[in-house]
């Protein structure tokens, strides 16, 4: 079970500590251990849409239960439920720009920005599992006119299982090896070219 979440973690674990080098013969033989990684023929890891679609879905799982949790803070905190459409629109753009902001870090092969992409994943899972709960505790329990918080709890949870598979896969799992290997080739780059531009000197 999240074999290869674990193994993502794992292998930007070690890349990061081992790329802390100036050597770049050491930089290539990482580069190499990577492109066994990721392999040779191109596919949809190629092209950094993995983490797009992860990126989509979290947005979706958080959606689904914005109203609702939104509606539910506002009274929690005695504040006027007419403004909740403002607050929601907020939060919205806020978690957009977080969570956008760590796919980017992440496609950079930051390992801090790919941990606490998975923070962000998790969070989102849990509200979405509390919403979830709620929702289907009111409708056994609670007589209920409106199914709208079932039916979007429900997708709410659709879209959080579907990120957490998404992400446990192997496609997904290249994707990361992708973007260390970018992220030490760019290191790789950089140390040449001090050392052409301190020759010319």
């Amino acid at each position: 079970m999240m074999k290869y979440i674990k193994k993502s973690l794992a292998l930007s674990t070690v890349i990061t500590k081992n790329m802390m080098v100036n050597d770049p013969q050491r930089l290539e033989l990482l580069k190499e251990r990577l492109k066994n990684r990721f392999g040779v023929p191109v596919g949809i890891h190629m092209t950094g849409i993995p983490l797009a679609i992860s990126m989509i879905l979290a947005i979706f799982c958080y959606a689904m239960s914005q109203v609702s949790v939104g509606m539910l803070l506002f009274r929690w905190l005695g504040l006027p439920e007419y403004k909740v459409l403002m607050g929601v629109f907020f939060a919205a753009a806020v978690y957009c720009v977080v969570i956008m902001t760590t796919m980017l870090l992440t496609a950079r092969g930051s390992l801090a920005g790919y941990k606490l992409h998975l923070v962000v994943i998790a969070l989102t899972g849990v509200i979405a599992i509390v919403y979830f709960i709620s929702a289907w505790f009111s409708f056994l329990f609670v007589a209920v006119n409106n199914y709208t918080p079932q039916i979007t709890s429900v997708l709410g949870m659709t879209f959080f299982c579907l990120n957490v598979m998404w992400m446990n896969s192997s496609v997904f799992y290249r994707s990361i090896a992708l973007t260390l290997h970018n992220r030490v080739w760019r290191k790789q780059l950089k140390i040449e070219g001090r050392h052409m531009a301190g020759a010319r000197h």
